[in-house]
């Protein structure tokens, strides 16, 4: 069994006698390390996250155009692409005890594949016509994080396709700890700390598994980012429920030992159809 992990992929050959029921055991093919995490709640979707920043002297609303209207059709000719999706910046407000990281956005994108081969395959496809159009509206200077994809708390079905309340995180390591101790306290205690708190409906745990800058994979240092939230909440008083709560406060400071930097998005979700849909 293979199972996409935040290091590269973990080889586990089934459950473990002392795990829980639904949870597996595997070993990191780039540590050795071995992990035990909920095989039930991990979502083996590759997704390709673009860091988009509009160009210099271009408004908000023009860059939102042109990333939805022009852009995303070229970009949905991706071979082998399975879903994708437009995050657009509302509020940039920061709203956690923990500093700034270093991703500052104007949006994001997220094109989802079934597998890394998938996502190589894709974007060769184009033929650089994506990458091409980037100057036309946003920094050329694009960076990418490709992550695999945790779904936590499912978003309920009689939910799915409302407008949410969408917030985004960004994750740097806290000094001093590892990629193996990031996910080890993310994956096993930080995301159950997280489903006491109330008003949340909806919550992923991406960890990173890829680096991108300038076409080439990078290491952490260049691209401090080992994992993404996204946080799903029905209305504004349950966003404001949410972290007036002392549950929150107990999972920030949690958050604390592993975290050391973190950048906070409200975004707004722009579906873009497939040629094939």
């Amino acid at each position: 069994m293979i199972i996409v992990c935040g290091y590269a992929e973990f080889v586990g050959g089934g459950y473990s006698g002392d795990a829980h029921a639904g949870e597996a055991q595997g070993s990191c093919r780039n540590t050795g390390a071995i992990c035990t995490f909920d095989s039930r709640r991990v979502i083996t979707m590759i997704s390709r996250c673009g860091l988009m920043q509009k160009k210099d002297g271009m408004g908000m609303e023009e860059f939102k155009d042109y990333w939805l209207n022009v852009h995303g059709p070229i970009a949905s000719k991706m071979a082998n692409l399975r879903k994708y999706d437009q995050h657009v910046v509302v509020d940039a407000e920061h709203r956690h005890a923990i500093g700034r990281g270093s991703v500052v956005i104007d949006g994001y994108s997220e094109l989802q594949f079934d597998s890394y081969g998938d996502m190589v395959e894709g974007v060769e496809s184009l033929h650089g016509e994506g990458a091409n159009d980037v100057p036309m509206f946003a920094n050329p200077h694009c960076q990418i994080l490709v992550l695999a994809k945790r779904e936590v708390i499912r978003i309920p079905e009689y939910l799915r396709g409302r407008k949410l309340i969408k917030r985004v995180s960004f994750l740097g390591r806290a000094d001093g700890v590892t990629s193996e101790q990031f996910v080890k306290e993310w994956w096993n205690v930080h995301d159950r700390l997280v489903q006491t708190v109330p008003g949340c409906v909806g919550y992923n745990q991406d960890l990173v598994i890829d680096r991108i800058d300038g076409g080439v994979s990078v290491p952490y240092e260049e691209l401090p980012v080992e994992g993404v939230v996204e946080m799903w909440f029905e209305t504004k008083e349950a966003f404001d429920e949410y972290y007036a709560s002392p549950e929150f406060a107990r999972a920030s400071a949690h958050s604390s030992e592993f975290i050391g930097a973190i950048n906070t998005y409200l975004t707004e979700t722009y579906p873009v159809a497939l040629p094939s849909a």
